[in-house]
């Protein structure tokens, strides 16, 4: 069956080639047409109903191989396929779980598993569950007992699983089972497939908190299975099932991110409903929400990457696992928060807000942290899997997934090289020793290291080329400055960048040419929590001089030229100019950043060169306002992952009780959460990075991603110090370096609270 099948699937996508998005769209306009069902068992059967109609119609399994029936989309492609599908409200696949099994199938399954399985499992005309947790052995599956004996060609099963969400509607279970010998391991564990019509299986069902039956328990009592619905090798189960799990943890959450960017939706305009639209606090939370749906976005697109490279994607799975979970119970929280005195009736009662999908969404998330391993187990695995950190068990130390601090997904091969030779040419000029004697000396600028990122093409790298910029994309520049920031470049990078970025949007090309050559160069723009402040005290200029002061300008004492605003004295509108550094006056004070320089900037008459006028200056400072606050956010990247680097190095090394404090878990779930907030914070600027100017989401995404790295910069920091301990707050440790970086950035482009309320404002504006 599957191979007709799939030679008649294969044949339809080749003569289709890349129609797919009008077959689908028009199959989805067909479905919009439709009436929709009322209640919940409808629902369920047009979802199994919708799934024959995809596969009929060759566009069912965006991500699977063709020769598996699946349509073969790259990665772009299956983020449009998702989008159509989510966007028209289409039914996702009955059967979640069959999307566990399938990848696992494709991979490890034998040709004839394959034939048999593939074809009913995807048109959902046969059900799936999972029998991985057992009463003894939920998150740590290297416990369980079920056993298998062989006799023959067949595995006798005696057993119990538990948890086990749609047994009682499943027609099979892919389970893990103990070939091997009695005890705690994983040498010895067999994944099967099992029907479950089979004798000597019972299910009991099992009620939930929210008052469902959703999963149970399966017992095995003297079960046969045929050796034939073994997958891979007996005693290989463990390795197999991270097949599984990590399909799970990335394509699952390719279709998620769809699902929750709606749900999202519906908590902003339960807001607006509510009445809740101008509470400060409520504010701050949906703010939150809004990052966590596009850190999960990101973080999507990372491990889908890495599947589709054929690589593992354990590593950011296990992270975004974690964020997803914690963000549906935030989320839910939230909702029901904003149902206000709604919040004390059922879900099934009269006059719950919104049919009660909120009481129950949000009693339902509480099981979020729990299945399929509890949040405690994720940060165990990404503390000891990812970071590499000794185990908990006394088990040793496995390789990281990467170096600690160093992108968690692997960057294209652009980025890369960037990063390697970047970092190892600032590593060569930078040391601890060298930064702790600026403290307290006259304020000078590395020549030596200047020189050496303006030939590697800083920081002139994303200008165009036409200039003798680099001409590379703003996504790069961001992960140059990461890596300057990250070995604590003692230079003016930053500034220098955002003002040739002003002087580029102005077409101010030839003091841009300047800066591109070496010029050093910074901002003089009044800072507020918000951002540059033009709205009062900006100097005035009158008859072509420029008068006025400007404090706390960043990289002042060592720029050459200085980008400012000023009033126009008769026109009273705002104008940007250019000034060369020899005519203003600067007092230096003393930066709590002793990687960076600050002073007051002053002006008495001041040759300038005007830039820009009135509503082309406002423009300019808006659309210029993006990209600076991605540059600083960079920089916080930078000093969140280099934080996070030392405490993992220091948690592996220093030893407390005869054992690594890493071990400790107080010390090693810090240490994960820590990387959630360190790689999540470098996604999320990438991703805002990489959209275009005119993007409608641009201006959002660049307020959350920045605020989202001054936050992860600072807590990072902190929790570098505190897990180094005594030594963390010493002089001469570079622990407070760190922090006192983060603790600058926090401060200088704008407040993370202001950020993310402006954001909350756009998305309100966006769904009005």
């Amino acid at each position: 069956m599957q191979e007709n099948f799939t030679v008649v699937l294969d044949a339809a996508l080749d003569a289709a080639g890349e129609d797919w998005r009008l077959r689908l769209s028009a199959l989805l306009d067909d479905y919009r047409r439709r009436p929709r069902p009322g209640t919940s068992q409808q629902r369920f059967e047009a979802a199994i109903a919708w799934q024959s109609e995809l596969v009929d119609a060759g566009l069912a399994a965006p991500g699977w191989p063709k020769v598996a029936g699946g349509m073969e989309l790259g990665l772009e492609d299956q983020l449009d396929y998702y989008r159509l599908t989510s966007a028209a409200g289409a039914p996702k696949h009955p059967c979640n779980l069959s999307f566990i099994v399938a990848p696992t199938l494709i991979v490890h399954g034998t040709e004839e598993q394959k034939s048999r399985f593939l074809e009913p499992l995807l048109r959902a005309d046969e059900f799936w569950c999972q029998g991985f947790s057992e009463p003894g052995a939920g998150s740590d599956l290297a416990s369980l007992s079920t056993r298998a004996v062989r006799e023959g060609d067949v595995y006798r099963i005696t057993g119990q699983k538990i948890w086990t969400s749609m047994a009682d509607k499943a027609d099979w279970i892919f389970a893990l089972v103990r070939t091997g010998p009695v005890g705690r391991g994983t040498s010895g564990i067999t994944y099967l497939l099992i029907p479950m019509n089979s004798p000597g299986i019972e299910v009991r069902r099992l009620r939930d908190a929210a008052g469902g039956h959703r999963f149970a328990e399966v017992f095995f009592d003297d079960v046969e299975v045929p050796v034939a619905n073994r997958v891979g090798e007996e005693g290989q189960g463990w390795s197999i099932m991270r097949t599984s799990l990590g399909h799970e943890r990335a394509t699952a959450f390719l279709a998620d991110e769809f699902r929750y960017r709606a749900t999202v939706d519906k908590v902003f305009r339960l807001a607006l409903d509510q009445g809740y639209e101008h509470d400060a606090l409520v504010r701050q939370q949906l703010a939150g929400i809004e990052t966590d749906v596009r850190v999960i976005a990101t973080n999507s697109a990372r491990a889908l990457d890495a599947v589709l490279r054929n690589e593992d994607p354990g590593g950011v799975a296990s992270v975004n696992r974690l964020v997803k979970s914690e963000f549906e119970q935030r989320l839910h929280r939230l909702a029901l928060r904003l149902t206000g005195t709604g919040a004390v009736l059922g879900n099934r009662s009269e006059g719950a807000v919104d049919k009660g999908r909120w009481s129950y969404g949000y009693l339902m998330s509480k099981a979020a942290t729990i299945g399929a391993g509890t949040s405690e187990i994720q940060r165990n695995t990404i503390a000891e899997s990812v970071l590499g950190l000794p185990s908990h068990r006394g088990e040793g130390r496995r390789a990281a997934a990467v170096a600690p601090g160093r992108p968690l997904a692997a960057p294209e091969s652009d980025e890369a090289a960037l990063r390697e030779v970047l970092g190892s040419a600032v590593a060569s000029h930078v040391d601890t020793a060298s930064l702790l004697a600026r403290a307290g000396e006259p304020v000078q600028l590395d020549s030596a290291l200047w020189r050496e990122l303006v030939q590697f093409g800083l920081p002139g790298l994303a200008a165009p080329e036409s200039l003798g910029g680099g001409g590379a994309p703003l996504r790069l520049l961001c992960a140059a400055i990461e890596e300057a920031a990250y070995h604590l470049a003692p230079v003016p990078l930053v500034p220098t960048v955002i003002a040739l970025e002003l002087q580029l949007a102005a077409g101010a090309f030839d003091t841009a040419r300047a800066v591109i050559d070496g010029a050093t160069a910074a901002v003089a723009i009044p800072i507020g929590d918000g951002g540059w402040t033009t709205d009062h005290g900006l100097p005035i200029l009158e008859a072509g001089a420029l008068t006025g002061s400007v404090e706390r300008v960043a990289g002042a004492p060592v720029a050459e030229m200085f980008v400012a605003a000023a009033t126009d004295a008769q026109t009273g509108e705002i104008v940007l100019l250019t000034v060369d550094a020899t005519s203003a006056t600067v007092v230096a004070g003393e930066s709590i950043d002793l990687t960076a320089t600050v002073g007051t900037v002053s002006f008495t008459g001041a040759p300038v060169r005007v830039i820009a006028t009135g509503s082309d200056a406002r423009d300019i400072l808006v659309k210029v306002r993006r990209v600076a606050q991605l540059m600083v956010a960079a920089d916080a990247v930078g000093v969140a992952n280099r934080a996070l680097a030392l405490a993992v190095e220091w948690a592996c090394m220093r030893e407390q009780f005869g054992v690594a404090v890493g071990s400790f878990q107080a010390v090693s779930h810090r240490l994960a959460n820590m990387l959630v907030d360190a790689e999540g914070a470098r996604n999320q600027v990438l991703s805002a990075a990489d959209r275009e100017a005119d993007d409608p989401d641009s201006a959002v995404a660049s307020d959350l991603a920045t605020a989202a790295a001054l936050d992860a910069a600072v807590r990072v920091a902190e929790g570098c110090v505190q897990v180094h301990g005594g030594i963390g707050f010493t002089w001469e440790h570079p622990a407070h370096l760190l922090l006192r970086r983060a603790t600058a950035d926090e401060a200088w482009i704008g407040r993370p609270e202001v950020l993310r309320d402006r954001a909350v404002s756009n998305v309100f504006a966006r769904l009005s």
